[in-house]
């Protein structure tokens, strides 16, 4: 059964990487791909993706997008991607160049244009939501060509990782979450908890990489790996390697992985305070907005299986 096409939104770190190479690696190569700030600022956020393409040999038009949230000061996760956001891994010396067209505008036409021919588009958001929130609060009949928005954001338990009741994508830009959440689409969100839940041991990383001939893409990917685990065990966890944006590519590149969701509509807390960016999670839907499937628990097996495949592209 044929896909819709897809779109990449994306900020560009370690964890990006890792979720664009899953999703060439399993035949979702994005038709585009969009770049907005959040891991590290826009232009380094776009020079990693375009980085990421050429250590993989694939050309995909990269359109930069926003470069700051709607409303709150920028913040970045340098402390956690490094200060070049994909923690230092080797990359090419020449790369493309970024499009001209701007990443809002570039959405804007493609969703309209598809809602023109009665098609649908798919997007996977792995940063935060600031570019489709301006495309929908400029143009909201756009929704009417977005297909399913797979989004890498929010908590479903409230246990936040850059505030303890906020995942970083969505304190990121609150507001931009709160119009996203409030659209009438088609909403998978991956959590920031899962993404903890399903990790691989660094015994089973080491036996992965093992495995895979030596190429610059492997080395690549091997970094990327590499950076991860030491950071998760400097920060006083295990040897693991958590796959947080790749589980959300993993998602989409194969539905049947998902052991266990909910329904449930979202709002995002929006008031100064420790609550600010936290998402609340109504499976009885009183909130208003539409409701979105949100993961709880994927097979940690496939999941390690469909890594395996990305680390090793191309093969």
């Amino acid at each position: 059964m044929p896909h819709n096409k897809l779109i990449l939104d994306t900020d560009g770190g370690v964890d990006d990487a890792q979720a664009l190479l899953m999703l060439i690696a399993h035949g979702r190569r994005p038709d585009a791909i969009t770049t907005v700030f959040g891991n590290v600022a826009l232009d380094v956020a776009t020079a990693n993706i375009l980085a990421v393409l050429a250590t993989v040999g694939v050309s995909i038009p990269v359109h930069k997008g926003a470069d700051r949230p709607l409303v709150q000061p920028l913040i970045d996760a340098t402390d956690i991607h490094g200060e070049d956001g994909l923690g230092g891994a080797p990359r090419p010396a020449l790369t493309e160049k970024p499009s001209d067209i701007h990443g809002v505008d570039y959405l804007r036409a493609s969703f309209r244009a598809a809602a023109a021919k009665g098609d649908k588009i798919d997007i996977l958001m792995i940063g935060p939501l600031t570019n489709l929130a301006l495309a929908l609060r400029t143009e909201p009949a756009i929704a009417a060509g977005i297909g399913q928005l797979t989004i890498m954001g929010a908590t479903i338990y409230g246990r936040g990782n850059v505030t303890p009741a906020a995942e970083f994508n969505i304190y990121a830009d609150p507001e931009a979450a709160e119009i996203v959440f409030s659209a009438p689409l088609d909403i998978v969100v991956i959590p920031w908890e899962p993404c903890l839940n399903h990790p691989i041991a660094g015994a089973k990383v080491d036996v992965i990489f093992a495995g895979i001939p030596a190429s610059t893409a492997r080395d690549f990917s091997q970094s990327l790996a590499g950076f991860i685990r030491q950071g998760t065990i400097e920060r006083g966890g295990a040897d693991v390697l958590d796959l947080v944006d790749p589980l959300a590519a993993a998602v989409l590149v194969a539905p049947d992985i998902v052991t266990k969701s909910i329904e449930a509509s979202i709002a995002v807390a929006l008031a100064p305070g420790p609550t600010r960016g936290m998402t609340i999670i109504d499976p009885s839907g009183r909130l208003g907005t539409p409701k979105a499937k949100i993961i709880e628990e994927v097979d940690a097996n496939r999941l390690a299986s469909l890594y395996a495949v990305s680390a090793a592209y191309p093969s």
